[in-house]
């Protein structure tokens, strides 16, 4: 274990894995790949995956913020860089000074590219996206020929590649998508005739192979993860590890309680130890982005309901030693406690490994790469 000096809770990111998933990912699309980074590299750090996958061969990176661009050319990194939104006004200039791949979601957004191009003094490179029922962003069908005949017109843009996203290509929904962005597709003729034609998440670079053309756009299955609705045929490495030190170990005698409130109390003496992450490090903390409807309401209360009558594990739970260990009492902001009874052996400074939603995990927590 690569521990940082000093460090009470840090994560590992193996970038072999990482190599390995993008090789195995490569293989089986068998076109190139747009390498998705976005959101901090979906928690793995920014500018050493963005390094990694163009090293590793990416015929693109992606991201969905300036800011991000911005950071990726500052780290000296020169590969292709595609900004999946719209841009500020206020920064296509430096944006396209900086040879970043601009998004171009609506006629709306033209005439900001091309004042921005004449200021940097370079052609803005940009990608159409049409909108196939994400609702998102994006120009619809019956603007999707004016808008790239205004592009190819444009003496200050090039139009570069046309593309859409897919809401649910794991779903009948999906094929539905990718019939909508060929017809589109097929109706911009010599407007966008050498434009690169992408549309496969990683979903859609397993369940519709027809979606793939020039280049697959991957994030979730870089990071060996699994898509919605679909599973991985090819063999994918796990890169993270989030580990936090025990602080302090100690026994709770029947009766006593732990953590705030005192919702957990001891049926018998328990050893517990208490490890160094909270909630505002992003452990026990789960994304909350479905739709407020009574069918979600309804499944989030199942699902507690399941773990509160014992019928689920709760996933508020560590591994040391090679052992689950449960949290028990509440979760506080920078500290949880564990039950180790059964488990022998543990001491102050052992380190535990910690699940994590991995979007969640503080930016603050140490990477370290290996």
């Amino acid at each position: 274990m690569n521990t940082p000096h000093g460090a009470t809770s840090w994560v590992e990111i193996s970038l072999d894995a990482l190599r390995a998933n993008f090789d195995a990912v490569a293989k089986y699309a068998g076109v190139p790949i747009c390498a998705v980074v976005k959101a901090n590299a979906y928690g793995h750090g920014l500018v050493p995956v963005a390094r990694t996958f163009a090293e590793a061969g990416a015929r693109m990176l992606a991201v969905t913020r300036w800011e991000e661009a911005r950071d990726v050319r500052r780290a000296g990194i020169t590969a292709p860089l595609l900004l999946l939104t719209p841009i500020p006004a206020e920064v296509a200039a430096e944006a396209i000074g900086s040879d970043v791949t601009l998004c171009v979601a609506s006629p709306a957004d033209i005439e900001a590219l091309e004042a921005g191009a004449r200021e940097a003094g370079r052609t803005a490179h940009v990608h159409l996206k049409i909108d196939t029922g994400m609702g998102r962003l994006g120009v619809a069908d019956a603007e999707a020929v004016a808008t790239a005949q205004r592009l190819s017109d444009s003496e200050h843009i090039s139009l570069e590649g046309v593309w859409t996203h897919f809401a649910a290509a794991g779903t009948p929904a999906g094929r539905k998508q990718l019939d909508r962005f060929e017809k589109v597709r097929g109706a911009l003729g010599k407007h966008a005739a050498r434009a690169i034609v992408h549309a496969a998440n990683s979903a859609a670079t397993i369940a519709l192979p027809a979606a793939r053309y020039d280049m697959v756009r991957v994030g979730t299955l870089l990071y060996g993860l699994q898509p919605p609705n679909v599973r991985a045929p090819m063999p994918l490495q796990d890169p993270f590890t989030w580990y936090a030190r025990v602080l302090s170990i100690r026994t709770v005698e029947a009766g006593g309680t732990v953590g705030y409130g005192s919702e957990w109390r001891a049926t018998r003496p328990t050893r517990v130890a208490t490890i160094a992450v909270g909630y505002a490090d992003g452990f026990g903390l789960e994304p909350s982005a479905r739709t407020e409807s009574f069918t979600e309401a309804a499944k989030a209360g199942a699902r507690l309901a399941l773990v509160a009558s014992k019928r689920r594990p709760s996933q508020r739970a560590v591994t040391i030693a090679g052992r689950r260990a449960p949290v028990v009492g509440r979760i506080s902001m920078q500290q949880a406690t564990i039950a180790i009874g059964g488990i022998s052996g543990i001491r102050v400074g052992d380190a535990v490994a910690v699940p994590a939603r991995r979007l969640l995990v503080s930016p603050a927590i140490e990477r370290v790469y290996r």
